[in-house]
């Protein structure tokens, strides 16, 4: 990223991280957009760290299977791992182990 002083690198990406979060990505998808677009990694830790306190992964899956509650189990759980969010969050959310096979 080219830094001439026109925005704020730390608040821009800041900015992006939050409405990648309050879309119901998840840390992974984040950090992976935000390093991407070449920030520092220590100004991407910061982002995340930040991101995390405000709305966590948590809150996030237990929103977007709020509104995504007419699909099956599978597919709620390859739709949420396809917007980042780790297998084992995906799992607790839904309640435990997954006996079933995707």
């Amino acid at each position: 990223m080219l830094h001439l002083g026109y925005l704020d690198d730390a608040e821009y990406a800041l900015r992006r991280a939050r409405l990648m979060a309050q879309k119901g990505y998840g840390d992974y998808s984040i950090r992976n957009f935000l390093e991407g677009l070449d920030f520092p990694a220590n100004m991407t830790d910061d982002v995340m760290e930040k991101i995390s306190v405000e709305m966590n992964e948590g809150e996030r899956i237990a929103r977007l299977m709020g509104k995504r509650v007419s699909l099956k189990r599978e597919k709620l759980i390859r739709f949420l791992a396809g917007r980042g969010f780790p297998y084992a969050k995906i799992l607790d959310a839904l309640g435990g182990e997954d006996d079933e096979r995707i």
